[in-house]
């Protein structure tokens, strides 16, 4: 899956994202040439707009909607869009209106509070059809690579269907080859070592004439062998000795 951050940085482009969300809405919010004010307003209404994002979407989205508890998610997600209206209300009427008195009528003004509730329910709900969609398609890249990754192999007049993240080495002997998988069972195919690596994904790799292993399957290694499973150690032969500096990278 490709690097979708941008300078492969989560934070940075969040911190991006924000940075350019909130000049966006200043200047789409400035009413008669005031930006001071339009930006003043922004920066108050953000941290709640950006928690209300963040709760919703690292929280109630694993939490409950990915576990389709649908009731439990949209009782969470009114919940929050509720605190966090109420929260803006009070920014505003403290550091806006700058009335230092709690005034609870102007607070819970039914109207604002609603027209909270809504611009707050707008950001969140993009944001959060964007987390689906990219969970989505991660789920799409997901299936794909799984079924790349099926092989079939031939043994005994047989066709079997193996994940090659199953196999943990093969072993080489003649024309015949060896998988050796996990938990301990085996297929014998009439094929040579090299041809059964050509079907093989890029993750097996060649270490001795007689041997391929599964690099995501090594437990250690050095410049004489390869440990596949605790104390299972596979010879690295002379003529392979670069693959060391492909385990290393």
């Amino acid at each position: 899956m490709p690097d979708r951050y941008l300078f492969r940085s989560r934070m940075i482009t969040h911190i991006l994202f924000w940075v350019g969300y909130y000049v966006l809405f200043s200047l789409l919010w400035v009413k008669e040439g005031d930006y001071q004010s339009s930006f003043f307003l922004e920066f108050v209404l953000l941290p709640m707009r950006i928690g209300a994002v963040y709760f919703v979407v690292y929280s109630l989205l694993p939490r409950f909607l990915l576990k389709k508890k649908f009731l439990l998610f949209g009782l969470g997600y009114i919940a929050t869009l509720a605190v966090a209206a109420l929260l803006q209300r009070l920014a505003i009427h403290f550091f806006i209106d700058r009335n230092l008195e709690f005034d609870i009528v102007a607070v819970f003004d039914p109207s604002l509070s609603v027209r909270a509730f809504v611009l707050i329910n707008t950001t969140v709900l993009l944001l959060l059809s964007v987390k689906i969609l990219l969970l989505y398609f991660d789920n799409l890249d997901d299936r794909a690579s799984k079924q790349q990754d099926i092989i079939e192999i031939k043994s005994d007049k047989r066709f079997y269907k193996i994940n090659a993240n199953e196999i943990l080495y093969l072993e080489g002997l003649g024309n015949y080859v060896t998988y050796h998988l996990r938990g301990g069972n085996k297929i014998i195919s009439y094929i040579s070592l090299k041809k059964a690596l050509e079907l093989l994904p890029g993750s097996f790799t060649r270490i001795h004439k007689s041997y391929v292993v599964n690099s995501s399957c090594i437990y250690s290694y050095n410049h004489d062998s390869v440990e596949i499973l605790p104390k299972l150690y596979l010879p690295i032969g002379n003529a392979h000795k670069s693959v060391i500096e492909e385990f290393q990278n």
